[in-house]
């Protein structure tokens, strides 16, 4: 069925490949995402199955790099469920540090020298991580808190959450009202409204 519909519209590439689609409402929530980033905060971008939230956050990652004014940390363990807070920390020094053997100080040393290499670059860190509805209210506290230690050592954290509503749902929990309250929800809510837009793009790409 899908190639006959291919075939009828003249397309040379699966729907999969076509590129971004990018609505206005994309681009003031990426303008507005960027600006929680640069203000240190904790976010929260959630959306449905389907909704571009992958795709929309490899967008933003790549306009930070070709920016080069922030530098772009992200979480690659695909055991959310299971992921603590030191495996976070982790990737932040795999993506931060300079040496090509990365040691990772154990106890009281490890945070502050995650500070001192903050500091260090000069530039803020904006840290993402995918499939955040899964992480526990353990792990959510502790970025929390990871985000003012950065920041009392005068270098600057952001944390990029990105997931299903429940993680919005999660973050309003009366027993979550530590972290609730302090970060920045987006809600991604796809191509709603511009639907014959994105066909018509389709179909001309």
């Amino acid at each position: 069925m899908r190639v006959e519909v291919m075939q009828h519209y003249g397309l040379t590439q699966p729907l999969s490949q076509a590129g971004y689609f990018e609505t206005e409402l994309h681009k003031q929530l990426l303008k507005d995402i960027k600006g929680a980033i640069q203000e240190g905060r904790l976010i929260a971008v959630c959306g449905v199955v389907g909704s571009g939230k992958t795709v929309t956050m490899r967008r933003l990652q790549q306009q930070l790099k070709e920016e080069n004014k922030i530098i772009v940390s992200k979480s690659l363990t695909v055991e959310k469920h299971s992921v603590k807070l030191t495996t976070l920390i982790a990737a932040l020094y795999y993506d931060i540090s300079t040496d090509k053997k990365v040691q990772i100080p154990k106890g009281e040393q490890r945070e502050r020298k995650l500070s001192d290499l903050v500091r260090k670059n000069k530039r803020p860190i904006a840290l993402f991580i995918d499939e955040a509805h899964d992480l526990n209210s353990h792990t959510l506290i502790g970025l929390k808190r990871l985000i003012e230690v950065i920041e009392d050592g005068d270098g600057q954290l952001s944390v990029i959450l990105s997931g299903h509503p429940k993680l919005r749902n999660d973050l309003r929990r009366p027993t979550m009202e530590e972290i609730g309250f302090r970060t920045d929800v987006f809600n991604l809510d796809g191509i709603a409204g511009s639907q014959r837009e994105y066909i018509h793009w389709l179909i001309r790409s």
